[in-house]
């Protein structure tokens, strides 16, 4: 597999200590791609940190001027290798103490990455930390939650979790309110856009290659809570989602045949005994999936 890997004309930096590392992983979305890099140098400053863009073979690549002028780091894959691989190709390269994970559709507000760093800074038991989400149109977006279990799959399948609390994914409703106005401890966050401190990548590694798309999230806090840290959900950092962008913004279930492949992997992994859990989900996903794909035949026609 060939990887190239090119970095800009950087301009001299008033800074030596290298503080932040973000990667961001392009798939044919680069004005999404470039306003994402845009807005968060926009709304970042006072430290030093470091862009580092993987490219899994967009056809729509970002042009080599607005890689010099965005100043990143740009790694071409010579094919599409998945979020986790192209995320650990980034790790192993970033230089900063802590590692943000930033889709490529995601627009960071005001100064919602220094909150979630200083988060960390003086949390010493924190290892991952992770923002409260928001669509483009100003609702909530679920970004945390609990590990999936059958009774919480159940709830978020049916979307009784939309109403009541305690599925898989937290909504924001009238009784996850205070959920929503604090720090909370979470089993996981939305690898969407996630705070990584140094520490943990040095103690667990790198994430799980064997997701292409989609669980590898629950996988990474799951595996660092093993070892003792918290995940931490910071609902005053905030930023906007533009759900779908980032994996090329293609409209089937193709992202969701993908993130129940990672789901399958994630119970056997982790919850190999439960085997009767793990085939009522994956009945659920399938079941959700040709029902969308019927539906969308219908609105073809």
């Amino acid at each position: 597999m060939k990887v190239e890997v090119r970095k800009a004309q950087l301009t001299k930096i008033k800074f030596e200590h290298m503080k932040l590392s973000v990667i961001i992983i392009n798939y044919n979305t680069p004005r999404m791609t470039i306003k994402a890099i845009e807005t968060f140098k926009k709304n970042v400053e006072d430290f030093n940190f470091e862009i580092i863009l993987i490219d899994n073979n967009s056809q729509e690549k970002i042009s080599t001027e607005d890689v010099d002028r965005l100043q990143v780091k740009l790694i071409q894959n010579s094919k599409n290798l998945g979020f986790a691989k192209a995320v650990n190709q980034g790790m192993e390269v970033s230089a900063g103490d802590f590692v943000l994970l930033l889709n490529s559709d995601v627009l960071v507000k005001n100064n919602s990455v220094k909150q979630m760093m200083d988060y960390l800074e003086n949390n010493s038991m924190a290892g991952i930390v992770g923002p409260l989400f928001y669509y483009p149109n100003g609702q909530h977006q679920p970004s945390a939650g609990k590990f999936p279990s059958l009774s919480r799959e159940v709830i978020r399948f049916s979307m009784i979790g939309k109403i009541f609390f305690g599925g898989t994914v937290i909504y924001n409703n009238f009784f996850a309110i205070k959920f929503f106005k604090q720090p909370s401890e979470v089993d996981w966050l939305s690898g969407g856009c996630m705070l990584v401190r140094r520490q943990v990548i040095k103690q667990i590694g790198l994430l799980d290659e064997n997701y292409f798309f989609g669980i590898e999230d629950f996988d990474y806090c799951l595996r660092a809570k093993k070892v003792g840290w918290k995940i931490m959900f910071l609902p005053s950092a905030e930023i906007i989602h533009y759900h779908g962008f980032s994996s090329g913004g293609r409209r089937s279930t193709f992202s969701l045949e993908l993130e129940a492949d990672g789901m399958d992997y994630f119970l056997k992994k982790h919850f190999f005994q439960k085997k009767f859990t793990r085939f009522a989900i994956k009945t659920m996903y399938w079941s959700k999936i040709i029902i969308l794909n019927w539906l969308f035949a219908i609105y073809k026609k």
